[in-house]
């Protein structure tokens, strides 16, 4: 049985979040006004945390899955 690999999707998650936070920081130096801060406040803020939980859950997961293929081969 093939080991799961969990790491490789969670690498495309972090890397869309670098690429977000730094697309949003460029567009941020032409989109200063009361629009551009509630879209950051109400939608880029509350996402980076999430993100960076579902990251850490996956690693909680891949280890997990990694356990239990040792125990099948056992």
């Amino acid at each position: 049985m093939r080991n799961p690999d969990l790491h490789t999707g969670a690498a495309q998650i972090r890397k869309g979040l670098d690429l977000l936070q730094e697309t949003w920081e460029e567009a941020a130096d032409q989109w200063n006004d009361v629009v551009s801060a509630r879209f950051r406040e109400q939608h880029l803020e509350p996402l980076v945390p999430e993100i960076k939980l579902s990251l850490d859950a996956i690693s909680r997961m891949q280890l997990l899955l990694n356990e239990v293929q040792r125990d099948l081969e056992q």
